[in-house]
């Protein structure tokens, strides 16, 4: 009797363990399992994000134009036109860089031209408004720390989408931590680059080729902003000068077929930093708007000035215009009216046609519209 009860009390030892060694690891297992559960979750991938690969091809009403499919429902138009082109021009080699947003280091402002003539389109098709607004911050020293803004704003609401001023091929679009935030830049045939900041999200790709009135990103409030708005810059090899030279943006027109850059209206300290900044405290956008309504809309004096007329008796621009450089002081311009033609205007001013084209950087097929300024000496 004595023995079989020592087996009965062995027996329940051994089971006693068997059952704690099973409830420890049960136990260790559920604690496993909270660990791993409490963990932050990995972030929710985005479409854009998905690996993809090109579906379908679909025609647009450009035949030049396609709109490429991929399997993670996305698309993207190509430029057939643009790339066949363009891709061996040196513009869109030399100084070429998609991660940093100067690419013309080795290029000192000394050896560029005391003018450059920028033809900017070919006809009205070549052109689009990035956005259409009047502009709350001008370019140029603000404030009475006298920070240079680089470029000019526009006020828009987020999601509000921005085109592509003019053709040309993406070098840069991405998330910049200077204070541009989202930021796009588009440089074009003829050298020069537009900017365009704190967006809400890039639609496009660095190398992408891209239409004048493409949608290339959304109006936000990214980087270092004070509100939503389209922070818009023009540069040619890095350097800045006044958007409103070229632009009417609250009526969305381009002012000049072909314009003369002199390297005088280049600003040579731009290179100086990558902040954006746009913080000041002195600034006040409403006192801004308040001005330019004042005095009219500033666009349309500074064209005046910056060809030579006279402004309007009694209005004053809210920013200096163009100086008038020596070297095209002597040319002159004549003002496109209802009804010209080319050939009109060259015979009217004593000039071949061909002479009036190779001036303005046009063809005999260009367009012409009332109130555009031509060249003629």
């Amino acid at each position: 009797m004595a023995v079989l009860k020592r087996k009965n009390i062995i027996l329940a030892g051994i089971v006693t363990i068997i059952v704690g060694t099973m409830l420890s690891e049960q136990a260790s297992g559920a604690t496993r399992k909270r660990t791993a559960y409490s963990k932050t979750p990995p972030p929710t991938l985005r479409l854009e994000d998905l690996p993809r690969h090109a579906v379908d091809t679909l025609a647009t009403r450009d035949p030049e134009t396609k709109v490429v499919i991929y399997s993670n429902n996305t698309w993207r138009y190509i430029h057939t036109s643009l790339a066949r082109k363009h891709s061996g021009s040196p513009v869109y080699r030399n100084n070429w860089d998609t991660t940093q947003i100067f690419a013309y280091k080795n290029v000192e402002p000394s050896s560029l031209p005391s003018t450059i003539e920028l033809q900017l389109i070919d006809d009205l098709s070549g052109f689009h408004y990035p956005y259409m607004k009047s502009v709350i911050s001008p370019f140029g020293p603000r404030g009475r720390r006298g920070h240079k803004h680089q470029g000019v704003d526009l006020p828009l609401r987020i999601g509000d989408p921005i085109y592509a001023t003019f053709d040309g091929k993406v070098r840069y679009a991405k998330y910049n931590s200077g204070g541009y935030g989202n930021l796009v830049i588009v440089r074009h045939a003829n050298g020069l680059e537009t900017w365009y900041a704190h967006l809400t999200r890039c639609n496009v790709e660095p190398n992408d080729w891209v239409k004048a009135g493409q949608v290339i990103g959304f109006g936000g409030s990214t980087g270092r902003s004070t509100g939503p708005h389209l922070h818009f810059e023009v540069r040619y090899s890095d350097l800045t000068f006044d958007p409103q030279f070229l632009f009417d943006f609250p009526n969305g027109l381009l002012k000049y077929q072909t314009f003369p850059l002199d390297r005088s209206y280049l600003d040579i300290h731009s290179r100086a930093s990558d902040e954006l900044i746009e913080d000041d405290e002195d600034f006040d956008p409403e006192a801004v708007v308040a001005a330019a309504s004042r005095s009219g809309e500033a666009g349309s004096i500074l064209e005046q000035a910056a060809l030579g007329e006279q402004a309007e008796a009694g209005a004053s621009a809210s920013k200096p215009a163009a100086p008038k450089p020596a070297s095209t002081a002597a040319k002159t311009y004549y003002t496109v009216r209802s009804g010209d033609t080319l050939g009109r205007i060259a015979e009217r001013n004593k000039l071949t046609l061909s002479q009036l084209c190779r001036l303005n950087g046009m063809t005999t097929k260009s367009t012409i519209r009332p109130g555009q300024k031509l060249r003629i000496k």
